[in-house]
């Protein structure tokens, strides 16, 4: 048989449907393109706070790159707008989130950096940071919001009114958050089914005597250390005191979900509006999707927190005359920064600014959203529990050095080492 007969006939070319798409694919800034419907998966896998700071970001260097004369694909660029936030008094976190940024966005694009600029970036990085830690007037490093521990937690409770609706739902905010070392946006995404009371035996250390306590499982579908949504699960006791229960907290509110017939599948924390109406049912804007529509964000969180903290004295309260004088320094500042002559001297005033606000606001504490997050995890270490098993419970890896970060590195008064010289009174 000879080889070519082996090979098919050729027959009639097959007909190809093509199919149209409803809308145009999308052309990417460094070449080719992709479907919207993928570039819409895309622009979704990162989280909206992480896209709006890349927006920012690159929009500031766009901005600069326009005002001072420079392409954004530039050799150098990025090294020339780093120093000029430098200038202007950023700290060296701005610099460095806006490196790391603008390095992914322009290797994106086909233009990256080359090696030697990297290296000079983080040398402007470092530069900066060395800098601030020179500087008199300001404390170095990042402002950190100030961890809650126990005893504030109960005092931001009692400041809430909890025969209310929204006293009630505030309470299963602040404990629920506290007690499962959350970030706000984890509370603000749990849904109805996400929480599951139980009963679980503890065997106590010393005496070996088992009890039966009442616990609740709390899992967390996706969060900012879970971005591919595996899921994470967090356990918590009840504690004896019912004052800080999160337990009876969530109980209490969901009861208030059950008299209002919304004991329904969706989130677990909702809105609530001015007259009490709960849910899908509140007047105002609701959130973006449409699934979550009756749900609280991260930022009702974040305001929840802040507002307890007010009350309960633990943060000051502005007065009108200080936040009026507060914007017009800052309405100053820009504007005598705008008429100066050189950039040289705009700078130099934007700095000035700067340190004195930071300075103002470093001297107050600063307790947010994220204070309930470290506030835990102190507590926690405090009590002697291993770094290690506080890092699972709070969904880090226990090298993180976020985690680390957490931790208070000071020798306690009691192991203080100078008390074994003698010499103390």
């Amino acid at each position: 048989m000879a080889p070519s007969e082996l090979v098919p006939a050729a027959g009639p070319a097959r007909a190809v449907r093509r199919r149209a798409r409803a809308e145009a694919d999308v052309h990417l800034p460094g070449g080719g393109r992709i479907t919207a419907s993928a570039a819409r998966r895309l622009n979704d896998a990162v989280p909206r706070s992480s896209r709006s700071a890349r927006d920012s970001r690159w929009s500031a260097y766009q901005d600069w790159c326009d005002t001072y004369g420079w392409d954004t694909s530039e050799p150098n660029a990025v090294l020339c707008f780093l120093d000029d936030l430098a200038d202007r008094g950023h700290p060296a976190t701005t610099l460095d989130a806006h490196f790391g940024t603008l390095r992914m966005l322009r290797a994106l694009y086909r233009t990256p950096l080359d090696k030697v600029e990297i290296k000079s970036c983080l040398a402007i990085v470092s530069q900066r940071r060395g800098e601030e830690a020179d500087d008199p007037l300001v404390e170095p490093g990042p402002l950190q919001a100030d961890g809650v521990d126990l005893d504030e937690l109960r005092l931001m409770v009692r400041q809430l009114d909890r025969t209310t609706v929204r006293g009630k739902r505030d309470a299963a905010v602040l404990l629920l958050d506290w007690w499962m070392a959350g970030r706000a946006s984890e509370p603000a995404r749990l849904n109805l089914h996400d929480v599951k009371f139980t009963t679980v035996k503890i065997t106590d250390r010393d005496t070996k005597k088992t009890t039966a306590r009442p616990a609740l499982i709390v899992k967390i579908r996706r969060s900012k250390a879970d971005q591919q949504a595996r899921g994470q699960e967090v356990r918590i006791l009840a504690p004896d005191d019912q004052e800080v229960c999160p337990l009876f907290a969530l109980r209490e509110w969901l009861d208030v979900l059950s008299d209002d017939g919304q004991l329904t599948p969706g989130p677990l924390l909702r809105r609530i509006d001015k007259h009490g109406n709960i849910g899908a049912k509140a007047a105002g804007r609701h959130t973006k999707d449409e699934k979550r529509r009756g749900g609280i964000t991260a930022d009702t969180v974040n305001d929840i927190v802040k507002a307890a903290a007010r009350a309960a004295k633990l943060t000051p309260t502005p007065t009108p005359e200080e936040r009026a004088a507060v914007a017009l320094a800052a309405r100053e500042a820009k504007e005598a920064a705008e008429q100066a002559a050189t950039a040289e001297e705009s700078n130099a005033i934007m700095k000035a600014w700067r340190t004195a606000r930071r300075a103002a606001r470093a001297a107050i504490r600063r307790i947010t959203g994220h204070s309930m997050r470290r506030g835990c995890i102190q507590a926690m270490l405090d009590a002697g529990n291993p770094a290690e098993v506080v890092a699972v419970h709070s969904r880090h890896s226990p090298r993180s050095t976020a985690f680390d970060a957490y931790r208070k590195k000071k020798v306690s008064w009691n192991e203080n080492p100078t008390a074994a010289l003698g010499l103390a009174a």
